[in-house]
Order: C-alpha cells, then structure tokens, then sequence
C-alpha cells in the first residue's frame, strides 16, 4: 500500500489453501491512513532513495532467482490470509504493530513496516526514532538508513508531493523458511508450535516519482524482489535484515501496468507463491491521488 504523507507530518497506518475467487478487500481499514495527495513508502521497495539502497547492501545478478519457478500451465495463486496492516493490535507514532506470533503475522508485519519504514523518512526526528526502535532489530535498524541525513535528503529528493512506495495488493509473498519451538497446547486448535524467526520474499511493483490519475509519465515502476529476515522479540515482530537475492525479477508483459491478472502472476511466479488477503486486479479510483483505498 503506497502511504500518504505531508510535508511536515505524515500518518501511517498459516495461509489459506483456498484458489483464487476474488479476495476481499477492505478499504475502510485504510481510510485514515491516507491524509493527501504526496505519497511515500519502502523500505522492502527500496528504490526509495540512492542512500537508502546503498546502506541496505542490496545486491543483483543476471540468472533467474530459484526461488521463482516460472510456468505456461494455466494456474492461479492460493490467497493468504496475510495483507498490509492485518491483525495489527498497536499503533506506533501511527504505524500499525502489535501482529500475531504467527507466520501470516509476520507476513503481515513486513508489508506493513516495509512502506512504514519509508515513510518515517518523513516523519520527526523523534517518531522516526521511535518507529525504527519498534519495526527492526538493533541490526536492522544499524542497516536500515532511517538517519536523520537520509530523511533530509529524501525530503530534498522528493519534495511533498512524491509517489513512493511498493503496492503489495498487486504482487505476491512467498515463505522461505520458519523457525520454530514447541509450546504446550490446550486445545485441539491452538498451535503446538510458535514461529520465532520467518523469512519471506516479496514480490511487487514498487514505484517512484511525481504522477496523477492522468499522467503517469514521470511515474518509475519497477517490478521488485526482496527476502526479509523477521523475529519475534516477545511481542511483536520485527525486521532483522532485507536484501534484494541475485537474480532477474519477473515483470509482466506490460511492466507499467501495475493491475496485472491473478493468471499471469502465477505464471510469472510459478508454484510456492501466495496473494495476499487484498490482492485486486483492478486500480481503485483514487489510487494515484490518495483517499480511501
């Protein structure tokens, strides 16, 4: 979800096996995160600003990732329950947090605090600190680039009216791998085990620059790849590293169209991958110019 900001304050906000009908999608529980016409997001879409990409080590290469399995087989993606912002219990200088210790949970997590992290950019040097403190490990937040330089520089870059951010409803996450340990169980459907440690790869367009509803011209859509590394610290998760794994990332035929089908993400994908809990196939009216998404 691409998040609005001001120029001087800005407010942010296991799967389902089931196929693809058409998910859910809930605007109303985005409503009071968008305040305006700017738009800023991204640390898992960190094209966001060359400071920010370069303390993040981010790294690429020319062979197809192998965590991409590309297909013809007609096939579509299961949904997840996972999304931007889902089963938040907290809010943080107005970042949702306080999600489940669960791998949807962490899932949901890492769409949420990977346009947060962004954003805070343009927040006050205090909530910025505070939002950090809360969204990444100490060893993320050193890797992070959340610096009150990089927040002067990307308010430099962009200005108040920037369009920046990744938009997960239109892509896709896939779990890598889960760490876990046993706990005691009451009940038949409460879980035996406790994920500590969730590793997830993204999949998204992630876009850059100044644009409207009619004129995307100025609008850079890139087509983006990144694996986080999250851990439970005994109430909530937090970002312990992102990278950006060697290896081209699939893009649609029409890489600036952004609202591609549930089809040809799987095609691109391949098998292993999800859509999130508000994927959509279609543009919401008002997504280039804020309002209830």
């Amino acid at each position: 979800m691409l998040v609005a900001h001001e120029e001087d304050a800005a407010r942010l906000p296991s799967a389902s096996a089931d196929r693809v009908p058409s998910p859910e999608h809930d605007p109303q529980a985005r409503r009071d995160r968008r305040l305006g016409n700017g738009l800023v997001g991204g640390l898992a879409g960190v094209v966001l600003i060359a400071a920010v990409v370069g303390v993040l080590g981010l790294r690429g290469g020319d062979d197809l990732d192998p965590v991409f399995a590309p297909t013809d087989a007609p096939t579509t993606l299961p949904v997840g329950e996972a999304a931007e912002d889902a089963g938040a219990t907290e809010d943080v200088a107005g970042v949702p947090a306080g999600f489940p210790q669960s791998v949807d949970g962490a899932v949901s997590a890492l769409m949420t605090y990977g346009n947060a992290a962004g954003a805070a950019l343009f927040r006050t040097p205090q909530e910025r600190a505070e939002i950090a403190e809360r969204i990444f490990t100490d060893q993320g937040r050193a890797a992070s680039g959340l610096t009150d330089e990089a927040a002067a520089d990307a308010q430099e870059r962009l200005g108040a009216n920037a369009l920046a951010g990744c938009a997960y409803e239109f892509g896709a996450y896939k779990v890598v791998s889960t760490g876990s340990y046993g706990v005691a169980s009451s009940g038949p459907d409460e879980p035996a085990q406790l994920p500590f440690e969730v590793v997830v790869s993204t999949w998204a367009p992630c876009l850059s620059g100044v644009g409207g509803a009619q004129d995307t011209s100025d609008v850079d859509i890139r087509w983006t790849h990144h694996a986080a590394t999250l851990r439970w610290d005994g109430r909530d998760w937090r970002v312990d590293s992102v990278v950006s794994p060697g290896g081209r990332v699939p893009a649609p035929d029409d890489p600036d169209d952004i609202a591609i089908t549930f089809e040809e993400r799987a095609r691109l994908l391949g098998t292993g991958w999800m859509l999130p809990a508000d994927a959509t196939e279609e543009i919401p009216a008002d997504f280039w110019s804020g309002g209830t998404r």
